[in-house]
């Protein structure tokens, strides 16, 4: 028959264990990098390479023409907008809410202190932007005249 272990064999032998899977993990360690620092990654480096060169590649080699989503139609504007409708398509989202500030259009108190600077100095702040506002509200595609018809519209209505 066999003797029982005493749980000081046990431990000695679970330590004996442990330390030889430790000692075997570090020699798998050094071997794989030993290893792995001398196999060439020529081909890998190779098509990396390529790779970023072609992201980087410029764009004028896409024929967009060929994509069906994309139209190849060009859309004429009209060339002259009146001033409610440049109004309703720029100046509207925060003329009407009083966005950051902006004077809703309608509250002639609003205005007051605007238009005693003149309407030149409404214009000028109107084109070129002034605090939060960018310039031309955004749309830097309207005409200097498209934005001033835009500034009349809203004084005429907060009159």
């Amino acid at each position: 028959m066999s003797s029982p272990t005493s749980d000081k064999d046990f431990y000695t032998i679970f330590g004996y264990i442990t330390l030889g899977i430790i000692v075997l993990a570090i020699i798998i360690a050094i071997l794989s990098k030993v290893f792995a620092s001398t196999i060439s990654n020529d081909a890998y480096d190779e098509v990396k390479t390529t790779a970023t060169e072609q992201r980087l590649a410029s764009s004028e080699k896409i024929n967009l023409a060929s994509n069906p989503t994309f139209k190849s139609e060009v859309i004429q504007v009209a060339s002259s907008k009146s001033g409610e409708d440049v109004y309703n398509s720029v100046c509207m989202s925060c003329h009407m809410s009083g966005a950051a500030g902006a004077p809703i259009t309608g509250q002639a108190d609003q205005w007051g202190d605007r238009l005693a600077k003149g309407n030149d100095t409404l214009y000028t702040n109107a084109i070129n932007g002034i605090g939060i506002m960018p310039a031309k509200g955004g749309l830097m595609s309207l005409s200097d005249e498209e934005v001033k018809l835009a500034v009349d519209y809203m004084l005429e209505e907060s009159r």
